[in-house]
């Protein structure tokens, strides 16, 4: 009966996903709140009913396995040599938004420590999903055993004051003074890789062949297992975080072959995946504890933003760099790839939609080993 149990619930965690993606292009409110969170929702609704109870264990496991799979799938697109070959102005600003990232976030912990026990955690969380993305988050709170409740409050609040960014950098930042960043010289060395990137970037969902499947799924499991083999010797403490962090770095070698780098559908079966990770950490998050919450999570979060955006946007200034490449960086590592193209309408400039990409997906690559770095100096640091 037991077992029965827990397999209905992980296929009911794979049916809402595929429901949700159903959904998408026929719902306006889907479309307007996103799969990832209607994926938090529909787990949460389900997990706080009282007719059903479903399984914590269960649940933790399907999030385990679904974050360890996403991970290779969405970095066997991340082109690093390729990255490093654009112009230097959209190298120099991502690196400066990794590192106003990490020192926004330390910020946030010193001054929040005291009141967030779980402060460290939630500052590497914050660092990955801000170089990154959402699946970088999700690892990093996977590895470092974060509770569920403290998890939903952080992505719920990053959702809050990532929308009050957009409007910023929609509205307000192509409003910025010459003087003090300088507009974008047309050129045309990115425009060829840019019409490349916007066909693949807005195709749509793309559900893969049985081939590929079989190929970037098979690959994605061969990746995890050779990193749970890697973190046997380690104690139990930090067996997560070395699954994790070699699961990143098997998958990055991998992505330096072409072959990999092709298989069309794998980016899209790691986003899957990633809806899954969403509707059973859903079911885990009890609504009590959720909604007693400290508001000090949201203040934390705010903090992080604005303090990573001041940062870069200020260093940027300095070195003047110019305002489109400072734009699109800050939104492919705050936002990640999937905001790149809107903001490239908003900016009428596709010739900086490839590097946008690119950078969106070096941060996937980067992200768990910034946000595994500072989570080890801050406690290091006490």
């Amino acid at each position: 009966m037991a077992l029965a149990a827990a397999i209905s619930e992980v296929i009911l965690s794979l049916l809402l996903p595929l429901l949700v993606l159903w959904a998408e292009p026929r719902s306006r409110l889907v479309r307007f709140l996103s799969p990832v969170v209607v994926c938090y929702a529909l787990g949460m609704l389900l997990g706080n009913q009282p007719w059903v109870e479903f399984s914590n264990p269960v649940a933790l496991w399907t999030c385990n396995v679904t974050v360890a799979l996403a991970i290779p799938l969405l970095l066997f697109s991340v082109d690093l040599l390729a990255w490093l070959r654009l112009a230097r102005n959209t190298v120099i600003s991502f690196f400066l938004v990794m590192v106003a990232v990490m020192l926004s976030s330390t910020l946030a912990h010193s001054l929040f420590h005291r009141r967030l026990p779980d402060s460290a955690g939630m500052a590497g969380m914050l660092v990955g999903v801000y170089t990154g993305g959402t699946p970088n988050m999700a690892a990093i709170g996977t590895a470092l055993e974060v509770p569920a409740e403290i998890f939903i409050m952080l992505n719920a609040a990053d959702m809050v004051a990532s929308f009050a960014y957009l409007f910023f950098l929609l509205v307000l930042a192509v409003r910025i003074p010459r003087r003090l960043l300088p507009r974008t010289p047309r050129a045309g060395n990115d425009s060829e890789a840019g019409a490349d990137a916007q066909v693949d970037g807005e195709r749509g969902w793309h559900w893969p062949g049985g081939r590929e499947f079989l190929l970037a799924g098979g690959l994605a499991v061969l990746i995890v297992g050779a990193a749970l083999l890697a973190a046997l010797p380690a104690g139990k403490g930090s067996r997560q975080a070395i699954v994790i962090l070699a699961i990143t770095t098997l998958a990055v070698l991998a992505s330096f072959v072409p072959a990999v780098r092709r298989l069309r559908g794998a980016h899209d079966m790691g986003q899957f995946l990633l809806l899954v990770f969403c509707v059973a950490m859903g079911f885990t998050t009890d609504f009590g504890k959720l909604f007693g919450s400290s508001l000090d999570v949201v203040f934390f979060t705010a903090l992080t933003l604005t303090g990573a955006v001041v940062i870069h946007f200020g260093l940027s200034m300095l070195l003047r760099l110019d305002r489109v490449t400072v734009i699109i960086t800050s939104a492919a590592g705050i936002f990640g790839p999937h905001m790149v193209g809107p903001v490239t309408v908003a900016l009428k400039n596709r010739e900086v939609l490839f590097s946008g990409l690119a950078s969106g997906l070096v941060g996937y690559a980067a992200g768990n080993y910034l946000g595994m770095v500072l989570y080890w100096l801050l406690t290091r640091g006490g």
